[in-house]
């Protein structure tokens, strides 16, 4: 369509391009409906297609021919995909709308479609060799799976996919497919501020990024732990500009020095910055500078290695999910079953004027004006459905004090961490953490707060959104913390004289951590006082890192707040 438009006069003698069949169409499959191009994801895929046939419609042509086969698995060269990005997911939301199955409502599809549509992906499923899609990835994860089928052992594979494929939950399996079978991994991301600048596609308008990956010949080995990733300071303005930096992102990949990290010039303009590492470093992806790239790779690896000081080894660190188990998804809370009718949880919530009076009180939205101390009091209570008595019980006994913020406003909230004054249920911004001992409670607090707490939340959080990290509570264990069984009774005592120091001190929004005197004083307070650290060394060395932090665009989002020369 594209060349076309642009060249119409041109006359086509030859092309392959073909509209695959999209929805109902009589008698063209076992249950009546195609799925598009996803239909190529069967192996022996030789029904006869018609040039430029949408499957509701043929469109003639000047030469309109049949073909019997489309492309055979493992036999392309070079695949190119900008992948819809629609997900099947949030399917209360979805039902209410009419829409049952998003991903399928194209082409005014009707709902008994959608659902027949999403069922023929499913079977398709089944039938390929660990499959990647996933539907709370959407369908692009679906076509990954295709495209993976259709190349050849050397061929390349090059997509431009949603910034979560980086890091979010949904996409795991995607980036172990590259990881277990390809080379040569590139990913590109764009490191400035707004959803529309960071997008590669036109109409999108959200961030995005490519990779293009080598698929591994039999007698190759992976090499994941050198994937580069490249952060262009803007996005190409036009196709020339896009070229020049294509060279010289290949001269990188050449480079026989193996550099780790460094910046990508063209003449004298600085357009952008390289770091390799490992395939799971999702964190390098839209990160401005190297040296906190590295500081918080470690810091997810379980090791604090700081710039100008490199490993310190006498602070041990632990994924959080070593030390407790995390509350209920908010759904299990207050959510319905599909139905809309049914409890999936037993508590309606809603606002309360005065915790103490709560019998079952909530941490339930976020406020930041309410969030800016550790002790954070509780705005919502539950009321028990009918006949959810049972029920009820059970989801109380998750209730804590402990609360971990799920979707993280790093430009307007302070806290990745609090503590209700008691017990209290975790909602859809605040769910609860249950620690297996209590006596880690303001260690593990105090730290998620501290500077280095902040990085790494940020570090392994999906970053879709400027200004924002997102953890969901299935990845909340990954999360790096101090390992409090290594601390000694005097240590965690020492805690709690620390937390009661901080309890009633104000924090400004993470992105101005860089001046924080209370951020700035509890780092002290967690690295020099608790842990022991030199202070002459650690606290210069920490605030340089908190001005690098400060100044990603990802953590301020293009606010005003930022650091300024």
């Amino acid at each position: 369509t594209l060349l076309s438009s642009t060249h119409p006069t041109e006359i086509f003698g030859d092309t392959s391009i073909f509209l695959m069949p999209y929805g109902a169409i009589d008698g063209s499959s076992d249950n009546g409906v195609e799925v598009g191009s996803l239909e190529l994801l069967a192996k022996d895929f030789d029904r006869p297609l018609d040039l430029f046939n949408s499957g509701r419609e043929l469109i003639t042509s000047k030469d309109s021919r049949r073909i019997e086969k489309v492309l055979n698995h493992s036999t392309a060269d070079l695949i190119i995909m900008n992948p819809p990005f629609t997900r099947p997911t949030n399917h209360e939301t979805a039902a209410a709308a009419g829409v049952p199955v998003p991903s399928f409502a194209g082409f005014s599809t009707e709902a008994d479609e959608q659902r027949l549509m999403s069922g023929r992906l499913r079977k398709f499923n089944q039938q390929i060799t660990g499959p990647v899609g996933h539907g709370n990835a959407g369908l692009g994860s679906n076509f990954i799976d295709l495209a993976h089928a259709k190349i050849r052992p050397g061929g390349v594979v090059a997509f431009v996919l949603p910034f979560t494929v980086v890091s979010g939950e949904g996409w795991s399996k995607t980036r172990g497919l590259l990881s277990e079978h390809y080379r040569n991994i590139c990913v590109v991301a764009i490191a400035t501020t707004g959803s529309t600048d960071r997008s590669f596609s036109a109409d999108t308008g959200m961030a995005e990024v490519l990779i293009i990956a080598t698929r591994l010949l039999p007698a190759e080995e992976p090499d994941t732990d050198n994937v580069l990733w490249v952060n262009l300071n803007d996005r190409p303005m036009n196709l020339v500009e896009a070229v020049d930096i294509a060279r010289r992102i290949t001269e990188i990949t050449q480079d026989t020095q193996e550099r780790k990290s460094g910046s990508i010039d063209i003449g004298d303009t600085l357009i952008g910055n390289f770091i390799r590492a490992d395939i799971s470093d999702g964190g390098c992806a839209g990160t401005v500078e190297a040296d906190l790239a590295v500081c918080a790779s470690s810091l997810v690896k379980g090791r604090l290695s700081l710039p100008r000081l490199g490993n310190i080894d006498n602070v041990s660190l632990t994924r959080l999910g070593q030390l407790g188990t995390t509350g209920l998804v908010d759904r299990d809370i207050n959510g319905y079953q599909a139905d809309r009718v049914t409890p999936r949880g037993p508590f309606d919530i809603e606002p309360i004027d005065n915790w103490k009076a709560a019998s079952y009180p909530a941490l339930w939205n976020h406020n930041a004006s309410r969030e800016t101390r550790l002790v954070v009091k509780p705005d919502g209570q539950g009321r028990i459905r009918d006949g959810c008595d049972a029920n009820a019980q059970v989801v109380w006994n998750t209730a804590t004090q402990l609360h971990f913020n799920r979707d993280f406003q790093v430009n307007s909230q302070p806290l990745t961490a609090c503590l209700t004054p008691g017990p209290s249920l975790g909602g859809t911004a605040w769910p609860n953490f249950k620690l297996y001992d209590k006596k880690w409670q303001s260690a593990v607090l105090l730290w998620a707060n501290t500077s280095l707490g902040l990085i790494s939340f940020w570090w392994i959080g999906t970053r879709q959104h400027q200004g924002r990290a997102r953890l969901t509570i299935s990845r909340l264990p990954e999360l790096m913390t101090l390992d409090t069984r290594t601390l000694t009774t005097a240590q965690l005592n020492e805690t709690n004289d620390i937390f009661d120091q901080f309890k009633g001190r104000k924090f400004r929004p993470a992105s101005e951590a860089y001046r924080d005197e209370a951020r700035r004083a509890l780092d002290e307070a967690v690295l020099v006082d608790l842990l022991g650290l030199k202070a002459s060394m650690v606290m210069p060395t920490l605030a340089v890192l908190r001005e690098q932090w400060c100044r990603e665009p990802s953590v301020h989002g293009g606010k005003d707040t930022r650091p300024t020369e």
